[in-house]
């Protein structure tokens, strides 16, 4: 294979990974709202507050999504790469050489 075949299989590894643990996540925080709501209802309390709950865990949830999924570039593959390259500049390694 080569070097460009190889970066991209690797990129694509990353991504799919990062795609699982969302996915995780969201499955987490449904599992959970599912769970405020049925405790809310069954609870003896006149007024409802399995939404509050939902919602800031929600925003953790979307903070999450546009950290790992790179929504709108601010942590996609071009951030990563750069990342990379300054890192092995400052070790010494420079990729461009």
């Amino acid at each position: 294979m080569s070097d460009a075949s190889n970066e991209s299989l690797a990129e694509a590894r990353r991504y799919v990974r990062r795609k699982r643990i969302f996915y995780t996540v969201l499955g987490i925080w449904i599992a959970l709202c599912l769970m405020w709501f049925t405790i809310d209802m069954l609870d003896d309390s006149s007024s409802f507050w399995f939404y509050w709950p939902m919602l800031g865990t929600g925003i953790g949830v979307a903070i999450t999504a546009i950290a790992l999924l790179g929504f709108g570039g601010l942590f996609g593959v071009a951030w990563e790469r750069r990342e990379m390259e300054r890192y092995l500049r400052r070790r010494g390694n420079d990729p461009a050489r």
